[in-house]
């Protein structure tokens, strides 16, 4: 049976909720040092990452027939993107746990607004797939610039802190590389905002 356009509209809003999802998961195993939201999250992204080949395919079939639909084409692979990056988080987060890395309560405080905030970008981006909404579209480009603004400035504030001593060197290279990969799934939100907003 060949799925009606709403029907794959549908699916690439269900792919864009569970990547949220597993961004949450992830801020849970963050905050509550759960192995077992780590594991939920793996589980989930190794689950989306095997739909989207044929989910790519369909749309791209789809695309041929209807131009006009051609802006979700490259949707569901920003969604794959993200779901790379959220891999790469969950890795610096079971080397977190593995080797008993501390984070001060700054760097832990952090480290949670930017998720939070990457949440809700990722689920205002998701919901432009059903809805082309010119506010949540302006909404989506603010946030990350929000996002890069803040990043900047806490890596600049964690290199105070490496120079007075307060922070470990094991645990910087961890704080970056959450900083680094933040950043990253807030510009894929904001690609998927641009490419909507043609």
């Amino acid at each position: 049976m060949i799925e009606s356009w709403t029907e794959l509209v549908h699916q690439i809003h269900t792919m864009g909720s569970r990547t949220a999802n597993c961004l949450g998961l992830l801020q849970k195993a963050f905050i509550y040092s759960s192995r077992e939201s780590l594991k939920d999250c793996l589980t989930e992204l190794a689950a989306i990452k095997a739909e989207e080949p044929l989910l790519s395919k369909k749309i791209a079939e789809m695309v041929r027939q209807e131009k006009e639909r051609k802006v979700y084409g490259d949707i569901p692979k920003h969604f794959l993107a993200i779901c790379g990056h959220l891999e790469t988080l969950a890795a610096m987060l079971a080397k977190k746990f593995d080797d008993n890395i501390l984070f001060s309560d700054r760097a832990i405080t952090e480290i949670s607004f930017l998720s939070q905030s990457l949440v809700e970008i990722l689920n205002a981006a998701t919901d432009l797939v059903l809805v082309k909404n010119p506010i949540l579209i302006r909404y989506v480009q603010e946030s990350e610039v929000m996002v890069e603004k803040a990043t900047s400035q806490y890596a600049t504030h964690h290199e105070e802190r490496m120079i007075e001593g307060l922070c470990l060197p094991i645990a910087s290279a961890v704080f970056l590389k959450f900083l680094d990969t933040l950043k990253g799934i807030a510009r894929e939100a904001k690609s998927i905002a641009e490419k909507i907003a043609q």
